[in-house]
């Protein structure tokens, strides 16, 4: 066993220890070492791609060029820094390495909050990391063809249960939206996420509900109360706003707008959505005066029964 692999699985068994005590003082170096111990894991299969090789020379951060005896030049490891998160993912693609899939966004955010800014982060909001950081995990054992059972013991049998436990709650806080008129088409809750704590466990106390503008939701992570045009908002964020950002940024229109009726932000229009997703208003018929079809992109503020062209000329004659 290489010291890099050891090293790994060390850290990654360290952090499941510190996450599983009690003292309030392990939370940090329970998200440390377990961060450490999946990007140790990340390195090990690139050393192994390249078993030939000196492992400072495939993991190094910065190099230097330096001449050969053969009037050459070669490019050596320059101090003893080694990759991080995004070099890595990089330097996988480089060697032909497919990167699994994984969450590993969140823990490395959780982890930069506890060294830089002291936060306190909940065992929900630990769990959630450990659980979505599990599929990378079990992807890197994969490419080393290594059996994580064996090579991790208890910790993978935390891991294991943290996955199904924090799956078991996600689907329950999903579920309690499934009243609601657009609750059975939602399929990105996995981007929704509390302001306060960054949890993706998202819900409605009253599950009988159905009416979105009494929802009142919550974070089961760290128990922060979210109105229901936050929450509603939260939900249109992550159903359509990549596709936003992605329309306007190809500069065409924007997909999610403020509602006519009741101005929040969560009116979409796109694909085979059209209709404000908190009070339920859609844009329909034609314009009065060119019977062109009226949307929320083009429907007068002033008139609602005129496009936002009409509108305009009906203004200019009455002044003139």
């Amino acid at each position: 066993m290489s010291d890099l692999f050891e090293n790994a699985l060390n850290s990654i068994k360290l952090g499941i220890d510190d996450y599983q005590s009690n003292d309030d003082r392990r939370p940090v170096s329970a998200i440390r070492n377990f961060y450490a111990g999946v990007l140790l894991l990340g390195k090990e299969c690139l050393v192994r791609a390249a078993p030939d090789a000196d492992p400072m020379d495939i993991i190094a951060s910065h190099y230097r060029p330096v001449p050969d005896e053969n009037g050459g030049l070669i490019h050596e490891p320059k101090g003893y820094s080694t990759i991080d998160l995004n070099e890595m993912r990089n330097r996988f693609k480089s060697f032909g390495i497919d990167w699994p899939e994984g969450d590993i966004k969140s823990l490395q955010k959780l982890r930069n909050d506890f060294e830089h800014f002291h936060s306190v982060a909940p065992t929900e909001k630990i769990r959630q990391a450990i659980a979505g950081c599990f599929p990378l995990v079990e992807g890197f054992f994969r490419n080393l063809e290594e059996d994580p059972a064996v090579a991790l013991g208890e910790a993978w049998e935390v891991m294991l249960a943290e996955e199904a436990f924090f799956n078991r709650q996600k689907q329950e806080c999903n579920s309690s939206f499934e009243k609601l008129p657009w609750g059975d088409s939602l399929s990105n809750t996995n981007e929704i996420a509390c302001s306060n704590c960054g949890s993706t466990l998202i819900y409605q106390q009253d599950k009988g509900n159905s009416d979105p503008a009494s929802i009142r939701g919550k974070c089961l992570a760290c128990g922060e109360a979210i109105t229901a045009e936050a929450t509603v908002k939260l939900i249109v964020d992550a159903e359509h706003g990549v596709d936003d950002y992605i329309s306007v940024k190809d500069g065409a229109e924007q997909i999610i707008h403020d509602c006519p009726e009741c101005c929040e932000p969560t009116y979409v229009s796109g694909g085979d959505v059209n209709f404000c997703y908190f009070c339920d208003f859609s844009v329909e018929g034609e314009c009065a005066r060119c019977m062109c079809g009226l949307t929320v992109e083009n429907q007068s503020v002033n008139n609602p029964n005129l496009c936002d062209y009409c509108d305009h000329m009906a203004e200019k004659i009455m002044r003139e």
